[in-house]
């Protein structure tokens, strides 16, 4: 049994492995595989001279509590079908993990098919998305602007003329954001010709010359799926859906995905013909709690965590934020703390997913001096983050 990255000659086994495991489309695999595959990210394991299981680690930049870090989106996680049940994924998925610590990422994060499969290796939700479902007829009085403005559909010959003005209104949107993938060109170049590939439609509003919004958006029998709509303020927002409503002779309904706690429906007259779905959507797996602790400048909180990681058990300890953040590997029974916590539910207490009483209420937390609760309180804080990554 030999874990490895693929050879540049083992691209067609990796299109195969993605063919027989998930539903995408040929248009989808042939846009992944052409765009951005990367035998050196596309990890696999060997059985008598056979890949039998593999997964793709593509490197992304994280904004965590506004620093830049390097990570791994996990995708393609997937066994041959006459392999499975045999252990193979599992080995994989540890080996990762502890090669992603070795290359000093705090973290990695994926999409969960199933979140449950993920959980057994210190996986938990980070992010949500909210769907607002309603009939096109509830954008009747959304209305273009009054003067001064153009709608621009962007495709693939004129893309790069608007890619500064899409990361200026993307970036004005994450600024209350605790955690968000970072887009250069590059990356924002990369979900325009996703976008075109899956043959979604992409438009930027100006006003007075300023880009103030822009939506992208597929066309599906009755329904029109917004995939992401972004504004400088609520005005714009709606002007940019005003743009939508033009197809109402053809299409009844829409679906919208924005970042959690968005509070859309009350761009709307009447709240309940808005249907809102929230759902738990990235999952995030810390490898370095040291770093994160460090990143998030908790030095001298005063406060004693214990931690258990039972897939990487070297992070399993005592980890003291006084007025250095320091870790020592010591037995539970020997260690004095003021809170215990599993690797995983640690994602939910420092990306702010629950809340300290949330935690508690849940039984996600064991905090053995209560007098600290408090400042837990005001040190871990709820927050949001916003990934909306495919592939």
């Amino acid at each position: 049994m030999k874990i490895r990255y693929a050879k540049k000659s083992e691209k067609e086994i990796a299109i195969k492995f993605w063919k027989d495991s998930f539903k995408d489309s040929e248009e989808q695999i042939k846009f992944y595989f052409d765009n951005i595959y990367n035998e050196k990210n596309y990890l696999v394991l060997e059985n008598n001279s056979k890949i039998v299981s593999s997964l793709h680690e593509n490197d992304y930049i994280f904004n965590f509590n506004s620093e830049s870090i390097k990570s791994k989106y996990i995708v393609g996680v997937s066994s041959d079908i006459a392999m499975r049940n045999k252990g193979y994924m599992s080995k994989l998925l540890t080996s990762m993990l502890e090669n992603s610590k070795k290359k000093s990422m705090p973290f990695v994060f994926l999409t969960p098919i199933n979140p449950k499969i993920y959980r057994k290796f210190g996986f938990e939700y980070f992010s949500n998305i909210e769907y607002y479902n309603f009939s096109i007829e509830e954008l009747a009085d959304f209305k273009f602007p009054n003067a001064n403005y153009s709608y621009i559909e962007i495709n693939e010959e004129n893309k790069k003329s608007y890619l500064t003005d899409l990361i200026k209104i993307y970036n004005f949107n994450m600024e209350d954001k605790f955690s968000y993938l970072e887009r250069d060109n590059f990356y924002f170049d990369k979900i325009l010709k996703e976008a075109i590939s899956d043959e979604m439609k992409i438009f930027i509003l100006y006003k007075n010359k300023v880009a103030s919004a822009y939506v992208i958006f597929g066309l599906y029998e009755e329904n029109i799926e917004i995939r992401e709509c972004m504004a400088l303020d609520g005005v714009s927002y709606k002007e940019i859906l005003a743009l939508i409503y033009g197809y109402r002779d053809y299409y009844k309904n829409i679906s919208l995905a924005s970042p959690n706690n968005s509070n859309l429906e009350f761009l709307f007259e009447n709240q309940l013909s808005i249907e809102k779905i929230v759902k738990p959507f990235m999952m995030m797996r810390i490898l370095d709690p040291l770093a994160i602790f460090k990143n998030l400048k908790l030095e001298n909180s005063n406060i004693k965590i214990y931690i258990e990681d039972k897939i990487l058990k070297e992070n399993t300890g005592l980890y003291s934020l006084n007025s250095e953040i320091s870790f020592s590997n010591i037995n539970e029974e020997k260690a004095s703390y003021d809170l215990k916590i599993d690797i995983a539910d640690l994602v939910f207490l420092i990306t702010g997913y629950f809340s300290i009483d949330d935690l508690i209420k849940l039984g996600k937390i064991n905090i053995k001096n209560k007098n600290i609760i408090k400042k837990l309180n005001k040190i871990f804080n709820k927050r949001n983050s916003y990934l909306y990554e495919f592939i």
